[in-house]
């Protein structure tokens, strides 16, 4: 509860989001538009989430995190190798 609560804080940017796009209680088809593009953004993101860990073979965000960075260590140990 008190998690919902510090989220719907004044500086909240779903609070500022809201206000920005829905003129008051009484503007209920503003409410819904905004309530439906916030569901589309999230399935998005949550499909794009799952194309790449199955892309990567991967099925956490810290498995993709630790592919990244051994890619990382890889492209600076081959730049290294280049130089000398």
């Amino acid at each position: 509860m008190e998690y919902i609560k510090k989220e719907l804080e004044e500086n909240s940017e779903l609070v500022k989001l809201l206000r920005k796009q829905v003129r008051g209680v009484e503007d209920v088809t503003g409410f819904v538009k905004v309530t439906t593009n916030l569901i589309a953004q999230i399935e998005t993101l949550y499909a794009e989430k799952e194309l790449l860990f199955e892309k990567t073979n991967t099925k956490s965000m810290e498995e993709v995190i630790f592919l990244l960075q051994g890619m990382e260590e890889q492209l600076n140990s081959l730049y290294s190798e280049h130089e000398t």
